[in-house]
């Protein structure tokens, strides 16, 4: 397959991928009434679908040398379309468990989507990754949406079943592609602890380790509780929109074109560290709006600080770890599936314990400013060469 086909379908599937990712946002305020949850058992559903992306990650270091690519990849796409066949259809127990089986899917399709895009032909990898991100986040502006307009009509059941047919055009074309060699053949090293260790005491590896865990945790954290606390505010509770997730998404993506763009005249650290002032700022106003449109203002600014972290990050990543990429990376977005799993339901928890979803709230915002600590620590000194993937 050309390099040109390649980027096309990493694109189609990160759409697709982006609008399952930040589904239980703004679904959040239709599960709590329909299985009348508390702000804590609500903030769980973030814990069971990134719990299942640690899994899928540690999973990734596993498939991936066994499986390749393109494999791995299909049967990501086969279980979102089977876990979006059932979900709904049973009491919350049963839903949870779904949607861990889908946040298992999200860690094995996330990472090497990302890596692979750092191997591909490019002339700026960091830009080449800020677009494909992009895609990510034109399938999370488009999420919203199609809940509102598809949810009243459908149902749960309906609406799901309809994301299970979605990628099924994504699943044959990723298992029907003949992969090199004898994939069943191949062995994964076995990597002592000492390995492990000596490749984390480089000098980025650590704050980069806390920066992909905190990242994924105050994004999800933010993404995932604008819509409920929108509709908590006068006049919002009947409305079938929930505007601040699309508006928070929508600058998240509108700020990576703009990344991509600035990163060909500014310095990473430099474009990370402006974007990460600029969420504290978002993060705060949110925190501490009181009127919908105040929240849409704080939303679209944390969301446009954002935009360039996390292919920042990826990058840097890429760029100090190199050959050693494909292994390390089950612990790096395994670390990032966690901070999603824990920073929601704290979030979830502190607005049950304070009986205040706007305390909670503040602690994306906290955490956002913690961040900023981390970056020139975080930032590698040397750019690398690429390095291919096999396939």
């Amino acid at each position: 397959m050309s390099a040109r086909a390649e980027w096309i379908r990493l694109h189609g599937g990160f759409i697709y991928i982006g609008i399952v990712t930040i589904l239980l946002g703004p679904l959040l305020p239709y599960l709590m009434r329909r299985w009348s949850l508390t702000d804590a058992q609500a903030g769980f559903l973030f814990t069971a679908e990134y719990s299942g992306g640690v899994l899928g990650n540690l999973l990734t270091g596993l498939l991936l040398p066994l499986l390749g690519f393109s494999k791995v990849m299909g049967i990501s796409f086969f279980v979102f379309v089977l876990c979006f066949s059932f979900l709904g259809a049973g009491p919350w127990a049963i839903s949870c468990l779904l949607i861990f089986l889908y946040g298992v899917a999200l860690g094995l399709s996330i990472p090497i989507t990302n890596i692979r895009a750092t191997q591909l032909p490019s002339t700026n990898t960091a830009s080449a990754v800020s677009l494909l991100n992009s895609s990510w986040c034109l399938g999370a502006v488009l999420c919203p949406f199609l809940v509102a307009a598809l949810l009243p009509s459908l149902g749960l059941r309906g609406f799901s079943v309809s994301l299970a047919a979605a990628p099924l055009v994504l699943v044959a074309l990723y298992l029907i592609r003949p992969t090199a060699g004898r994939a069943s053949k191949t062995q994964v090293p076995r990597r002592s602890l000492g390995t492990w260790l000596a490749r984390l005491r480089d000098a980025p590896a650590v704050p980069l380790l806390l920066l992909f865990f905190l990242y994924v945790g105050v994004e999800s954290a933010i993404g995932g509780w604008v819509a409920a606390y929108e509709k908590r505010m006068p006049g919002m509770a009947n409305s079938a929109w929930a505007l601040a997730p699309s508006v928070f998404y929508s600058f998240l993506l509108i700020g990576r074109g703009f990344a991509a763009l600035a990163l060909g005249r500014l310095s990473q650290l430099g474009v990370a560290a402006g974007g990460l002032l600029c969420a504290v700022t978002g993060a705060g106003i949110v925190a501490y709006s009181h009127t919908p449109t105040l929240l849409l203002v704080g939303a679209g600014v944390a969301g446009f600080g954002f935009a360039p972290q996390y292919p920042l990050y990826i990058t840097w990543f890429a760029e100090t770890f190199r050959e050693d990429a494909n292994w390390l990376g089950a612990l790096y977005f395994g670390c990032a599936a966690l901070g999603g799993a824990v920073l929601p339901w704290l979030v979830g928890i502190i607005a049950a314990r304070t009986h205040s979803l706007r305390i909670g709230l503040v602690l994306p915002a906290f955490v956002s400013a913690a961040m900023v600590l981390l970056l020139s620590r975080a930032c590698p000194r040397l750019l690398t060469a690429k390095t291919p993937i096999t396939d």
